[in-house]
Parts: structure tokens; sequence; C-alpha cells
């Protein structure tokens, strides 16, 4: 089978997973719905097509030729269609969404018919059967066109009232992929009514079903995936790139035309010239490649460079009034966008209210308190992600959310909402309005931002906390509360510079400025996980001077421990995908529900099953649940090197380490049985070990199940 034969069926199967993924990323759209309703148009035309081209003889084509026009006949209405639902203009031009309509069943009732007022037969032409034409066929023609037209019209018309970048890309998508559509039935149209007075046109390759491919697909990614790419940068390349082909392609005609006809080598190989030339010109374009680059993501990397030179500047800043002022204005003016507003969490008022406004225009901005309670904060609190306000519809996860509280979402005034969170504590929002450049932001700009937002929350904490420490330094009298509360205090020298260089190495790894040569690769991979290990370590020590300060609480609530064990289990498989150990557990299913501190339980049972994968090379690991009365004991066996009887005594003292070439070799603080004691200790707990050397070690812990004044307490 040709691949011309084989270019519809390929065309029909595109569009059945066109369909089949709109409807499964989100079958509550109306919008998705159509969609498929158009997809499914194109795909009997595709299908027709594929059949048509295998027909034995005349009747055969013409039942093909009229299921063919039976989906032609049915996309300008669904396109139309479609095209409304994206402006949300249905009602007001139901009208002529009716008139299409009526229109198109008119043509389809002519056509199932069999009259020869549309198709009078088929005929033989260079690339197969085609429809001989009857008096209505241009009419359909002209309707079919004028439909695509004016739905590009009603687009054209809506793009410039648009005020959203991202929907603005997503409306260019569409706009691209109907001018393909519609060139490509243009040029098919053309050669058939050109073959009847140029027979040689007839030879032309029929191009309206790969035009058709590429029109499917533009409109899938606008509803599915249409943050994929800029379209106006991969426009603008794709225009630049044409005309140094064209500009290449003409020189090279013109030079060897030139040589042939002054040097009389009309006779003459010339390879020999023209080898040499185009590796000239190679090196030219890819010299002039380089410089493409550079001029369509200039801007973007100047954004990149922006935020991390704001970054830094942040770091270094203790002053809160200072820092927020820093932080407002660099990512207002830097990027730059319309506007930013940064929320401070207020305890009087349980809101995030405004803190800061920068405006680049000069409409007044008007931003209004979030309250606690709202959808917005809290969603923002359970999500570890920044919202894009006009993902909120297309997202079904994000638009069950928000469904009953859109009309919330309507009245902040912003294009992206980033949470700025400490501990999974939300402290602060930024909101920022659309690039005045109209540009999107793409992925690799969103997750620079995210990193952004992380390390300004962390800056935000510690200003307050140094803020705090100079009014109480006069008060604190015990040197060991002293020495916790200035580490907490000087936490972001540490963490701040810390985060920027795990952020930032993870964006190089994404490849988000170019490509990477491997060992590029393996030297910016080496630097994020030495960051996020160093940072864990870092982390490991402020928490043990907190619990010191008496600043680790307590905040208990019923929670189901079957669950929790899965959960740390499958957190740790990571651990051992190089080591022939298995993870076990043994954990009632019937088990009550246990009511304490989940993430304070959670890092006990991480830190033992930490501890056991580090030391067992091979054999088992089993975390076991009983209730014991009104005790819950959890037990984290392994069949590792085991303790020796002499490091017992001083296991679970801070910075306590084993003396083993294995405990030398795996590193750590020594902190993490230390701080699963002190987090025993404040559920009115206890913990101890079980272990001979060689024979591997038992870790047991026990929790009440009801612990006395549950709730949120201290450990003052």
């Amino acid at each position: 089978m040709s691949l011309h034969n084989l270019v519809p069926l390929i065309a029909f199967l595109l569009n059945l997973s066109l369909a089949g993924i709109s409807l499964v990323w989100n079958a509550g759209s109306r919008l998705n719905r159509v969609f498929a309703y158009f997809i499914s148009g194109l795909a009997v035309w595709n299908l027709g097509v594929f059949m048509l081209r295998r027909s034995p003889d005349e009747g055969a084509a013409f039942f093909w030729e009229v299921f063919i026009h039976i989906g032609v006949i049915a996309i300008p209405a669904f396109y139309y269609h479609f095209v409304l639902i994206f402006l949300d203009s249905t009602i007001r031009h139901r009208r002529s969404l009716l008139g299409v309509y009526a229109i198109s069943l008119l043509f389809v009732a002519v056509n199932v018919s069999g009259s020869s007022l549309l198709m009078d037969g088929v005929k033989r032409t260079y690339w197969g059967w085609a429809p001989a034409t009857g008096p209505l066929y241009l009419p359909f023609f002209l309707f079919f066109n004028a439909v695509l037209i004016s739905g590009i019209y009603q687009l054209v018309r809506g793009y410039r009232a648009i005020d959203s970048s991202f929907r603005r890309n997503r409306t260019l998508l569409i706009l691209l992929g109907s001018f393909v559509c519609i060139s490509g039935g243009t040029v098919d149209f053309l050669r058939f009514i050109l073959a009847r007075f140029f027979p040689a046109v007839d030879q032309f390759y029929p191009v309206g079903i790969p035009a058709n491919m590429v029109f499917a697909l533009m409109l899938g990614v606008s509803i599915v995936r249409y943050r994929l790419f800029d379209v106006s940068a991969a426009v603008k390349k794709a225009a630049i790139y044409t005309l140094m082909y064209a500009v290449f392609t003409s020189f090279l005609v013109v030079a060897t035309r030139t040589m042939e006809r002054y040097f009389n080598w009309e006779e003459t190989d010339l390879l020999w010239v023209i080898v040499p030339v185009g590796f000239l010109s190679a090196l030219c374009l890819g010299r002039l490649e380089g410089l493409v680059e550079r001029v369509i993501i200039s801007k973007r990397r100047g954004c990149y460079e922006t935020l991390l030179a704001l970054s830094k500047r942040m770091s270094t800043i203790l002053n809160l009034g200072t820092l927020v002022e820093t932080l407002v204005e660099g990512v207002a003016r830097g990027i730059p966008v319309t506007h930013c507003v940064l929320l401070i969490y207020d305890k009087a008022t349980n809101s995030y209210v405004p803190c800061r406004e920068e405006s680049c225009i000069e409409e007044p901005l008007h931003t209004r308190e979030l309250p606690a309670g709202s959808a917005v904060v809290q969603w923002l609190t359970r999500a570890d992600e920044l919202l894009v306000k006009e993902e909120v519809k297309l997202n079904p996860a994000i638009a069950e959310y928000f469904e009953a509280s859109e009309g919330e979402l309507e009245t902040i005034h912003a294009s992206l909402i980033l949470p700025l969170k400490i501990e999974n504590r939300l402290i602060g929002i930024v909101l920022l309005g659309e690039k005045l450049s109209g540009e999107i932001f793409d992925g690799p700009e969103l997750e620079v931002l995210r990193v952004l937002a992380n390390q300004a929350a962390i800056s935000i904490e510690n200003a307050r906390l140094y803020e705090e420490l100079g009014g109480t330094n006069a008060r604190l009298v015990q040197a060991n509360r002293l020495k916790s509360q200035f580490l907490a205090s000087m936490s972001h020298e540490l963490r701040t510079p810390l985060n920027s260089i795990i952020g930032f190495s993870k964006v190089i790894l994404n490849q988000a400025d170019g490509g990477l040569s491997e060992p590029q690769k393996t030297y910016i991979r080496s630097v994020h996980n030495s960051g996020t290990h160093l940072l864990e370590l870092i982390n490991s020590v402020l928490d043990i001077s907190r619990i010191e300060a008496g600043k680790s609480d307590l905040r208990a609530e019923p929670f189901d421990l079957h669950e929790l064990v899965e959960e740390c289990i499958e957190s740790s498989m990571p651990l051992v995908r190089a080591k022939p150990v298995k993870l076990q557990q043994e954990v009632p299913i019937e088990f009550p529900p246990l009511c304490a501190d989940r993430t304070k339980v959670k890092q006990i049972l991480l830190n033992l099953l930490s501890n056991a994968i580090k030391f067992t090379n091979a054999g088992c690991i089993v975390v076991r649940v009983q209730q014991e009365g009104e005790i819950t004991h959890v037990s984290v066996a392994d069949s590792g090197i085991g303790i020796r009887s002499e490091d017992l005594p001083r296991l679970f003292e801070p910075f306590g380490r084993l003396e083993s070439p294995l405990a030398r070799e795996t590193g750590g603080t020594g902190l993490g049985l230390a701080i699963s004691k002190k987090f025993v200790e404040l559920h009115k707990g206890s913990i101890w070990v079980e272990s001979r050397e060689q024979h591997g070690s038992t870790f047991h812990f026990t929790l009440p199940l009801v612990p006395a004044g549950a709730g949120s307490v201290s450990n003052d």
C-alpha cells in the first residue's frame, strides 16, 4: 500500500485519538464536546477518502464520495459552533448558528439522497477518484469557506478584546489552524478546477488531508495543551527560517547558473563547487540560527536573569519593609507586568491583606483582602503550585474545585496567583498581571516564578524572625535557647542560596535555554543533588534547634495509620531500587484512627525507614503496627548490619554516629533519631531499639491512641 493511500488512514486514527483525548480530559465541557463532534466529521471524511482510494469501480467510489461528504458538510457548522463557544458568544449569534446548521442539514439531505444536484457521479484523476460536480457543488464550496472565514472573523474580532495572554495564545492556535485548513482546501479546489483547462495541474498533490491534520491538531492543542508553546514566537521563527531558506536557495541557484554561463561549465560536474559553497553556507546559517534564537528568546532570557538577580538581592535583605518593596518592584518592572500585588496574612482579621502594590499602568488596582476561608486561599494552601487563572475552566480538577466559587475568582485582578508558603503554611500571596509585551508565561518561566516565590517566602519569614529576635534578645535567659533562636532567625543565610542553587539547577536541567552536553548534565545534576542533600541536613539542624527552643507545636488530628504507612513506604521506594531489599508492612486493616500530629509521625517513620535502608544491603524491612490497650505500638525491623552494644546508649543523642565503615560512607548529621525521639516524647510516647551486630535492628515507638490535651500544643 502506497503512502498516498495511507495518509487518510493516519489522519483518521489521529482524529479518533484527539476526540478521545478531549473527552477524557474534560467531558463536561461544551467546548470539548463540540470539538469531538467536529473531529468526528473530519474522521468520517478521512475514513471515506481512505476507502475511496481503494475503490475498484465507479459504484463503490460514488458510495464513498457520498460518505465523505456527510463528514465534510458537517465540518463548517461544528467549527462555527466551536468558535462561538470559545468566545462565549453562542447566545449573541444564536440565529446565525441555527442558520448554518439548517443549511448544512439541507446539503446533507441532498447528498444522501444521491441527487445529481450535488454530485453527478465520479471520475478518474491522476490521484484517484474525484466527484463529478453538480450545480450545487460550487454553492456548497462557497458556503463551506464562508462559514470558516466567518469563524475566523469572529476570532479576530474577539482577539482584540481579549486581555489574557494565555487566551490570546489559544486564539492564535485556532486562527493558525483555520488558515492552514482554508489554504489546503483552496489549493485542492483550484487544482480541481484548473485541471479542466490545464491537465498538468492535476498532478499536483492534494494537500487537503494533511492540512486538516494540522487543523485538528491546532484546535486540540488549544483546549488541552495550549501552553505547549508560544504561537507568536513559533510563527516568528518560522517566518525567519523561511526567509533564510529562500535567500540561501536563490543564492545557490544564481551562483550555479552564473558559473555555467560565464565559464562554459554546462557539461561539467559542479559538485566540487557546490559542496564547499554548501559547507560555507551551513556555517553561516549556524551562526544565523544562534542569532535568531537570541532575538526570539532574548526577552525570556532577560526575564530569567532579572528574577535570578532579584533572588540574590532578597537573600541579603533583613529589613521586612525593604524586602517587600524589593520583591514587588523587582517583579513588576523586571519582567515587566501590568501590576504586582503582595498580600500578607493578618492574624487580627484572619485574612490576607494588600501589603504592597506596584502598577506599570495608570489604571487603579482596587485590590481587596482575601479571607483565610476563601476558596482561592484554601486551594493555594493545599496545592503546591501557582494558579494560572485562565486554566481554571480548562483543567477539570481545578474547575471542579472552584465550581461553587467562580465569582470570587473573577474578582481577583490577576493573571497568575503565586502562593508564598513555609512548611505548608501560606504566609502570603502574590498577584501578577499580564506581561506588558502581551506574551504568555511559558512553562520554564512559571517554574522560575515558583522558585522565586519559595525564596521570597523564606526571606519574608526570616526577616520577620530577625525582627522578632531583635526585640526579644534582651529577654532571653538561657544560652541554649538564644543559640536555637539565632539559628532559626539566620536560616535564610543558609536556605535562601541553596533554594536558588536547587531551583535554577533544575531549570537548567530542564534545558529551558538550550541543550546541554552529557558532561554538563552530569555536572549540573551533581550540583542539584548535592544542594538538595545539603538542604536536608540544614533542615535537620533547624528542626532540632526549633525543638530545643520550645517552638515545635503538636497539632493532633485523627488520621488513618494504615494509609500513612503505605505513603511512607511509597516515598521510600526510590531508596531501594538499586538494592535487593523488600519493603513490607503488617498493619491491621481495621486499625482505629490515631489522634496525633500526622506530619511528625510521618517524619518519624520516614527517618526510621531511611536508616533501615541505609544499613541494609539485602533482605527485607518490615513496618508493623499493633494495638496494645490504649497504646499504638509501631516497629521498623531490618535485616541489616545491626548495632554494637556499646553504641546503643548514645544512639538517640544529637549528632550521634555509629562507628562502622558503612555508617561513615552513608553520611548524615546524626540528627534523624534525635528528632524522632523528641517528636515521640511530644506525643507522651516512648522510643527504643533492639539490635545485635550482624543480625539486624528493630526500632520501636509507642503513641497513645488519644493523647491528653489533643489539639495544638507546644513543648515549652
